[in-house]
């Protein structure tokens, strides 16, 4: 059941006439939850099939009004919640992406403003002022968060009724509770305090903590989070970071977007509960623990835009439950110790994306050796390399064979005009979606007797000699049901 617009009817903002008259009876507030349009959203919600998809619903109520909420980081949370559990056919994630495409479907969630409309390519969503007042309505009920009585609305840090505790830059930023009930905490979420000064005491008196997210969730990059100077002085990295080691049941660990984080302690190694690592836009830094092969149920890695990273550590190709591997760098020789042909090993590997840094060191036919990688949908390959061995890369790029399953590759900067010997049709038959952006690229030409593309989204962005026009594209890509082509020939979107 989805909202229709004969249900927000209603539901518009309050006038100061029918105001004054509801005050001699109710609070805008008490006569808005008495309303026909509330209990008609009640009833959306209580038409939600499945305690998961009801709960995963309920977590949006703990940001603030207007936000624009990533995907990504929220389906991450819900897996280190527990709240969404891998089955026998799809992965955590993937029923994380169902739950968050039937909240859409249901108008209980809505795009952000400027995304397509179409569900596969919705990265961030929003959501309406009053399914989230429901929302925290609910919530509040089902003790899954406290919410402040002096700030009504925003969730609160408080944990006398529930396991989740909120960082809100209104209140204090350090949890004050009782050692008893810090003891029993699940869950810390930072949901807007930009600067955290956090101390190793508070952290050793969490015992049973499963999820600390302290990153950005916001859909914007411009957001910022750093870490309070009196925390992070001059050595940078550690007397909060060091606290982590102790955390036996931490699952999710979230600093995504965080600055003034150089490095990661040793210390991460003892996590050996952890199943997700979240590190993107680390913009500071620049080492990983040497060897992190101790971390047996990771998961998920993404050390994507973490632009200063100078290798990938030991022990990667020993992680036999990771599942996501982003922004693996193909650097120096001797800081990138893991090869991509390890990565082979990784039977349950599903999503990969490679950046190829300045001085990159690649092994004759490394690239070849992804073509065994068959657990692997989705492929993402940037090129951003400025280095002397720029001919010998190039030549290793054209011998590009991809896995035969992927589902969807993205290549950013490819740095050849023709296209690399793995990118036809007849070699990658289940192909949905293909992003090319940037770089040389100058066609997409079929060998004679090829088959069509079976693709069915299509980006062509910023490939400035890109030589073939829309209807060519079209003709070779007949299956289409979204694609952009912004080419010098071309700049057209539909879907």
């Amino acid at each position: 059941m989805s909202i229709s617009e004969e249900q927000w009817d209603g539901v518009g903002p309050v006038t100061p006439q029918e105001k004054s008259q509801d005050q001699q009876k109710l609070s805008p507030e008490e006569s808005f939850d008495k309303s026909e349009a509330m209990a008609n959203i009640r009833r959306s919600y209580g038409d939600l099939r499945g305690t998961e998809l009801k709960v995963c619903l309920l977590s949006f109520s703990i940001f603030p009004e207007g936000s624009e909420i990533r995907k990504r980081p929220l389906i991450y949370w819900w897996i280190g919640e527990g709240f969404i559990t891998a089955t026998k056919e799809k992965t955590a994630e993937e029923i994380g992406e169902d739950i968050f495409a039937k909240l859409l479907r249901k108008d209980l969630i809505q795009p952000a403003p400027g995304q397509s409309n179409c569900e596969l390519l919705v990265k961030n969503c929003i959501v309406h002022p009053w399914i989230r007042r429901m929302l925290i309505s609910l919530a509040r009920e089902a003790k899954l968060f406290d919410f402040d009585p002096k700030w009504p609305m925003m969730p609160s840090d408080s944990i006398s009724t529930c396991r989740r505790s909120c960082l809100v830059s209104k209140v204090d930023k350090s949890i004050t509770q009782g050692d008893d009930q810090l003891k029993n905490l699940l869950t810390v979420f930072n949901v807007n305090v930009q600067y955290l000064d956090l101390k190793q005491e508070w952290l050793d008196k969490l015992k049973r903590v499963e999820v600390l997210h302290f990153g950005r969730w916001q859909s914007s990059p411009k957001y910022h989070i750093e870490v309070d100077q009196k925390t992070f002085d001059g050595s940078q990295a550690v007397s909060f970071l060091n606290g982590l080691g102790a955390q036996k049941h931490l699952k999710y660990l979230s600093l995504r977007g965080i600055s003034r984080i150089s490095e990661l302690p040793a210390s991460i190694r003892s996590l050996i509960s952890l199943e997700i690592l979240d590190l993107r836009a680390c913009h500071d830094l620049e080492r990983l623990p040497s060897d992190i092969s101790s971390l047996k149920k990771l998961t998920h890695l993404d050390v994507s835009e973490c632009y200063l990273l100078e290798g990938m550590p030991k022990g990667l190709h020993k992680l036999s439950s990771l599942q996501v591997l982003k922004g693996f760098l193909i650097g120096s020789q001797e800081k990138t110790p893991t090869k991509l042909g390890e990565l082979a090993t990784l039977k349950k590997l599903r999503r990969l994306s490679i950046h190829i840094g300045n001085g990159a060191a690649i092994q004759a036919g490394e690239f070849e050796k992804l073509k065994v990688m068959s657990s692997l949908r989705f492929l993402k390959v940037s090129w951003g390399v400025v280095s002397k061995n720029l001919t010998e890369i190039d030549d290793e790029s054209s011998k590009f064979l991809f896995p035969e399953n992927l589902e969807k590759l993205d290549l950013q900067g490819f740095s050849l005009p023709k296209a690399p010997e793995g990118l036809k049709p007849s070699k990658l038959k289940n192909l949905k979606k293909l992003y090319i952006r940037g770089g040389e690229l100058q066609s997409l030409d079929l060998e004679e007797n090829e088959p069509l593309w079976k693709v069915e989204i299509l980006r062509l962005k910023y490939l400035e000699k890109f030589i073939k026009s829309e209807e060519e594209v079209k003709r070779i890509f007949p299956h289409l049901k979204y694609w952009t082509v912004d080419t010098e020939n071309s700049s057209k979107a539909e879907g």
